[in-house]
C-alpha cells in the first residue's frame, strides 16, 4: 500500500458540489410578514372600535349624562344623585324638574328635595313613563312647567335619555320656538336614547303634531302646539286644562 502525495489543487470526489440557488423555489418571507401585520392591524382596529363603543355607551354613567339644552337657560341629566349640589352652584339653577317619580321612601328623592330646598331652588315632580304614549294631562303639565318655571332649569329622569329627551323636545318647541323636525333633536343617541321597545312611543305626539301642521298648511308656534295637545291630541283623558303643578314634592295619596 502506497501513500500518494496530496495535491493541494485537487478536489476530493466525495465533496458535494454547491448548487446554484433558484430564487423561484426559495420561500419568500414577505407575504407571511405582511399577513401577520394586516391581522395585527385588524385586531387593533377592532379593539379600538369596541373600546370606543363601550366608552360611548357608558359615558352617561360616569358623566351623569349631563348636557346643555340652551346655554345658561336649560340643562339635562340623568339622576344627579352625587352632583346636584355642584350642578346648582355651577349652573346657577333656579328649577329642577324631576321626571322619574320617587317618594319619601327613596333616599335619592329625599336628598334631592333637601338639596333644592336648602339652595332655594324650585323642585317640580312630574312622573312620566319612558315606554308609554304620554297622556294629554302629562303633556300639558310638562308644557306649562317648562314655560312658567324659573330659569335656568335642569330636566332629569333616571338615565337622562328618554323622558328627559321629551322634556328637551318640548323646551325646543315652546321656548326656543323650533319646528317639530328640529325640536326632535332632543331625542339623541348621544344621550343614549334608543327608540326601540317602548321609548319610541314618546315620539308619537311630536310626529302627529308635525303631520297635523302639514295637513293644515300651518307653521309651528308655541301657542299652536299647546292648543293642539289640549284639543286634537289623541288621548283617553279629557280635553281640559289641568290644575297647575305645584312647586315641591308630591303628596302621597
Amino acid at each position: 500500500m502506497t501513500n500518494e502525495p496530496s495535491d493541494p489543487n485537487r478536489r476530493g470526489d466525495d465533496l458535494i458540489p454547491i448548487q446554484p440557488t433558484d430564487a423561484r423555489t426559495d420561500p419568500d418571507p414577505t407575504p407571511t410578514r405582511r399577513g401577520w401585520t394586516l391581522r395585527r392591524t385588524a385586531r387593533v382596529l377592532v379593539l379600538a372600535s369596541l373600546l370606543g363603543v363601550a366608552a360611548f355607551a357608558f359615558r352617561p354613567y360616569y358623566s351623569q349624562n349631563l348636557g346643555v339644552v340652551d346655554p345658561g337657560r336649560a340643562y339635562r341629566s340623568a339622576q344627579p344623585t352625587s352632583r346636584l349640589d355642584a350642578m346648582i352652584r355651577e349652573h346657577g339653577l333656579a328649577t329642577v324638574l324631576n321626571l322619574r317619580g320617587g317618594d319619601a321612601d327613596d333616599p335619592w328623592y329625599v336628598n334631592e328635595v333637601r338639596a333644592t330646598e336648602e339652595a332655594g331652588v324650585d323642585f317640580y315632580d312630574l312622573p312620566l313613563s319612558a315606554v308609554r304614549r304620554p297622556r294629554r294631562r302629562e303633556l300639558l303639565l310638562l308644557i306649562d312647567v317648562i314655560t312658567t318655571c324659573r330659569l335656568p332649569v335642569l330636566f332629569h329622569c333616571r338615565a337622562g335619555a328618554d323622558r328627559t329627551g321629551l322634556a328637551t323636545v318640548v323646551y325646543n318647541l315652546m321656548i326656543a320656538g323650533q319646528p317639530p323636525e328640529a325640536a326632535m333633536a332632543g331625542f339623541t343617541l348621544y344621550h343614549n336614547h334608543v327608540p326601540l321597545f317602548g321609548p319610541e312611543r314618546l315620539h308619537e305626539p311630536i310626529n302627529e303634531y308635525s303631520a297635523w301642521l302639514s295637513e293644515q298648511g300651518l307653521a309651528h308656534t308655541p301657542e299652536r302646539f299647546r292648543t293642539w295637545v289640549r284639543d286634537d291630541y289623541r288621548a283617553d283623558d279629557p280635553s281640559v286644562d289641568p290644575r297647575p303643578l305645584a312647586v315641591g314634592p308630591r303628596v302621597r295619596q
